[in-house]
C-alpha cells in the first residue's frame, strides 16, 4: 500500500511542477504597448477619420467649382486620400 502512495504522490508532483515549466516557456511581451481595444459602440481609428473625411468632403459641396476643387484636393492631402 505505501508503495501505491509513493508512487500516486510522485505522479501528482510531477504534474504539479509540469504545469509551472509549461507557464515559463510561454513568451511574455515587454515593452510592447498592447493594441487599444474599443468599446462596441466607439469607432475605430480608421473609421473615424473616414468619417472625419466624409464631413470634410459635404463641407466642400455648397461651394462654387474652383473653390470646391481646391476644398476637395485639401481634404484628400489632409486625409491621405489621394
Amino acid at each position: 500500500m505505501s508503495k501505491l502512495i509513493g508512487t500516486l504522490t510522485a505522479g501528482a508532483l510531477a504534474l504539479a511542477l509540469s504545469g509551472f515549466a509549461y507557464a515559463a516557456d510561454e513568451p511574455q511581451p515587454q515593452g510592447q504597448p498592447r493594441a487599444e481595444q474599443t468599446q462596441p459602440g466607439q469607432p475605430s481609428d480608421t473609421a473615424k477619420r473616414e468619417q472625419e473625411y466624409q464631413i470634410a468632403l459635404k463641407r466642400c459641396e455648397s461651394l462654387s467649382a474652383p473653390d470646391k476643387q481646391k476644398c476637395v484636393d485639401a481634404a484628400k492631402k489632409k486625409y491621405g486620400e489621394m
